[in-house]
């Protein structure tokens, strides 16, 4: 559906006003509806009445643009109403709403039946784990709806309805800031695909915003990596998740592209294989002499090229890998709920996950002096922003060091 204002400028008045038509074009067909609304040429911008200038007098700009905004808004609901009531649309049934008075009755589409075919069409482009992120959100938000007794509906989200999840996330679930701009970063996404959809034509959710909070960045140092990397281990099951680990702080893969990784994506100098979160073909990446070693180590064994090790102990092990590594003075990370800064002090080893290996691997590389460019080709970054977190890490690193040289 397309509608366009137009001036209808063989109507020009002897005032030099012009009246104003709307014009439909949906499915081959085109409707023009007089507005009852006039204009002055020179105040017409393509599609609205631009305000007056001060030397002026009034146009009433604002009048005629809200009185156009409220046809633009009807002829949306009237084709909505087409749709959910699954009407064939004809030029004469479109006539006959349009001149109705009174407020159209829609059957409402169920907001979580159209969520779950937002997730479910998804599938067929997105990775899992951004499918399993849009599943958990939806969930979120069911489970709000339930706990709140709010029945949610397309028409029903506005303004009090974000105050009222926000503070449903901050004071009760309380959910970290940024997850809280995750779940509205979803939410939007599934609103303005359904209003495509012509589920709904409420466009509230566009002025949600949600901030989000530098978070602090878990790495090992040079230094600590390389103590893990040389301790000598009591058990295989350790060292097989000491080199896992080290393997992604070497090469900057995630914890889902070394677990895939077959004797045929590597070479002797490169590990070429496709990456998953941002599905890019052939991404080479160059073997560092550690990386080389880690792989020469399971050469010719049942584990080559890498042992297999299950995501779900993963995080333990080698948590008790850092923890024997000595990896243990104290660290403090910080996190915001709603306004409200949080604090906690662990042993380093305690917070170290699949996930810091990649960090160890992006802040090392900037700290020894790799261009930025370079570690975005090799990490496969693709924003400028997520390179910039890692850059006021190193900054504030070698700000430290030039503190202690110089006291």
């Amino acid at each position: 559906m397309k509608l366009v204002f137009e001036l209808r400028k063989e109507k020009i008045n002897k005032n030099g006003l012009i009246p104003i038509q709307a014009t439909i074009r949906i499915e081959g067909k085109r409707i023009r509806k007089n507005t009852g609304l006039n204009v002055l040429e020179n105040h017409w911008t393509g599609h609205r009445v631009k305000p007056n200038l001060k030397k002026e007098s009034s146009n009433n700009y604002q009048l005629i643009n809200d009185d156009l905004q409220k046809i633009e808004d009807k002829v949306q609901k009237i084709l909505l109403y087409f749709r959910v009531n699954d009407i064939a649309f004809t030029r004469e049934k479109f006539n006959e709403l349009y001149d109705v008075k009174e407020q159209l009755i829609e059957n409402k589409f169920d907001f979580f039946e159209c969520f779950d075919e937002y997730i479910e069409k998804g599938k067929l482009t997105k990775t899992p784990n951004t499918t399993k992120g849009q599943t958990t959100v939806r969930n979120f938000i069911e489970n709000f709806s339930n706990d709140s007794g709010i029945s949610i509906s397309f028409e029903q989200i506005n303004s009090v309805f974000f105050e009222t999840l926000m503070e449903y996330a901050y004071k009760e679930k309380e959910v970290k800031q940024n997850y809280f701009a995750k779940i509205i970063k979803v939410l939007k996404s599934f609103l303005k695909w359904s209003e495509e959809k012509g589920f709904h034509s409420n466009r509230d959710y566009e002025k949600f915003v949600a901030a989000e909070h530098d978070i602090d960045i878990v790495y090992l140092t040079f230094d600590e990596l390389m103590k893990l990397y040389n301790h000598k281990f009591d058990t295989d099951r350790l060292s097989h998740v000491r080199d896992f680990y080290c393997m992604g702080c070497f090469t900057g893969l995630r914890f889902s592209d070394l677990s895939k990784l077959h004797l045929a994506n590597i070479s002797e100098e490169h590990i070429v294989l496709s990456i998953q979160k941002t599905k890019t073909q052939n991404h080479a990446i160059r073997l560092t002499k550690y990386a080389k070693e880690i792989l020469a180590k399971y050469k010719g064994t049942i584990y080559e090229p890498l042992p297999h090790i299950s995501s779900q102990k993963f995080n333990d092990y080698i948590k008790e890998c850092c923890e024997l590594a000595k990896i243990t003075q104290p660290f403090t990370i910080h996190w915001f709920v709603g306004n409200k800064k949080e604090t906690l002090t662990l042993p380093k080893c305690k917070f170290i996950t699949s996930h810091t290996a990649r960090k160890t691997f992006i802040t090392n590389s900037l700290l020894l002096g790799m261009e930025p460019k370079a570690i975005k080709k090799i990490a496969n970054i693709k924003k400028d922003v997520v390179l910039d977190k890692y850059m006021k890490v190193t900054e504030a690193f070698t700000d430290d060091q030039m503190d202690k040289a110089w006291k």
